[in-house]
């Protein structure tokens, strides 16, 4: 029987060393999983930071822009109103038959006698 003895342990040797051949694989590629993954958490915590500040940015700057478009809209309308005052001072005979002109059409709208 010493020879079942010797295939048992040399079964038993080949045995334990595939299997610290496999565990030594195994943690290899646990480590390049780790490796990975702290590279993509990496990636993705750079991503988070840049976009909070580029949100952040945009909030700061919503005033500003806030207040420049009131005040484009402002000078818009003011440059509107002195156009119209303008054109009226102008030309009050064909600014009053215009008024009178666009009465009538709303009236006619409104009225629902269209087709009758």
């Amino acid at each position: 029987m010493p020879a079942t003895e010797d295939n048992l342990e040399t079964t038993v040797n080949a045995v334990e060393t595939n299997a610290e051949a496999a565990k030594a694989r195994l943690d290899g590629k646990i480590n390049e999983l780790k490796g990975k993954a702290e590279e993509v958490y990496g990636k993705a915590k750079d991503g988070y930071v840049k976009a909070s500040e580029k949100a952040k940015a945009w909030a700061e700057q919503a005033p500003e822009t806030a207040r420049e478009a009131r005040e484009r809209a402002q000078r818009l309308a003011e440059d509107s109103t002195a156009k119209v005052r303008q054109t009226v001072q102008d030309q009050p005979i064909a600014v009053l038959a215009g008024g009178v002109a666009l009465g009538f059409v709303v009236g006619w709208l409104l009225s629902g006698r269209r087709g009758n």
